[in-house]
């Protein structure tokens, strides 16, 4: 994997912990760059302090110079452990997901990761409202990290194949789970969910007999897992462990049960929203899948996309 920008979105006081290691790990075998960040919220009482005391500058001046104090001292240690990373700190003050897109854009980076994981969840999946917001309006892939640390063995690229138009965007989500195995020595999973939806209709409209869906359910499901393996022939030279799995069935459904049943550390999906492509979307499909993902997960867009967070701010 070259080179990468990591974007790294932390509290002054947040104890890096070891599933936020994971992406310093990554970083550090790369050579790359990272950014500590640190959001001021702007919050609106700010506005009614100042109009009755006129020191509201003050404060946020005091603020920034003791965080960037707080995340200077955080690189710094940082730097000991990871000597191949090189890290800078920024301090930006607004609504804490807008102020992550828009640094996330201005540095051109990778990818943001997100330290998910908390000890006082009330569920093992539960995601906060920012990490949520990220992933749905971000350009920039979002590592949300759950795990413990126990490391990265098994990661899931979950792909569609059910529209054309839609293959350069499986080929962008193959290429960084990829990289990521190549890093930690994981193996790839290429999974893709698929049911004949029509079987309801042919058996009503066109008396299909139950001998005719179950050659055309053959039929379709042979084609669709040889595009899945061909999916993978660029990588047939890689020392990556590679291999593909057809699920049958609802993919909100089939896909969260094969990845808590398989151990699966880190899954990679397409987030967006469903406007003319189908599959593994930040629609109502994708939400309810990481609402029942208690590993981590990176969600990225196609290159086409655009953020309505910079463009509302253009």
């Amino acid at each position: 994997m070259k080179s990468i920008q990591l974007l790294f979105p932390i509290v002054p006081e947040q104890t890096i912990d070891a599933s936020l290691h994971q992406a310093l790990k990554l970083a550090d075998q790369c050579s790359s760059n990272v950014t500590l960040l640190t959001v001021i919220d702007d919050l609106a009482e700010f506005k009614e302090i100042y109009r009755y005391s006129g020191t509201t500058l003050n404060i946020l001046d005091e603020a920034t110079k003791i965080y960037y104090e707080a995340l200077n001292q955080q690189a710094q240690s940082l730097k000991r452990q990871y000597g191949n990373i090189r890290f800078q700190t920024k301090i930006r003050i607004g609504v804490p997901y807008i102020e992550i897109i828009k640094e996330a854009k201005a540095l051109n980076a990778t990818m943001v990761a997100i330290d998910s994981h908390r000890a006082d969840k009330t569920i093992a999946c539960q995601r906060g409202s920012n990490t949520l917001n990220l992933m749905r309006k971000s350009e920039v892939p979002i590592w949300s990290i759950s795990t413990d640390g126990a490391g990265i063995q098994r990661v899931v690229a979950a792909i569609d194949l059910t529209n054309q138009d839609y293959q350069s965007f499986n080929h962008k989500i193959i290429a960084l789970a990829s990289d990521i195995c190549a890093v930690f020595g994981a193996e790839l999973i290429l999974c893709h969910a698929w049911r004949l939806e029509s079987e309801g209709f042919l058996r009503k409209w066109s008396q299909y007999e139950d001998i005719d869906i179950a050659l055309l359910s053959k039929s379709m499901r042979d084609d669709r897992m040889a595009r899945l393996q061909s999916l993978l022939e660029p990588y047939e030279k890689s020392t990556i462990t590679t291999h593909v799995k057809l699920l049958e069935g609802e993919t909100r459904e089939v896909l969260p049960e094969y990845v808590v049943n398989n151990d699966v550390d880190l899954v990679v999906l397409g987030s967006l929203s469903r406007e003319g492509i189908a599959g593994f979307l930040m629609g109502n499909t994708a939400e309810s899948i990481l609402n029942q993902l208690d590993c981590s997960v990176v969600t990225l867009k196609p290159d086409t996309f655009t953020s309505p967070v910079l463009s509302d701010n253009e």
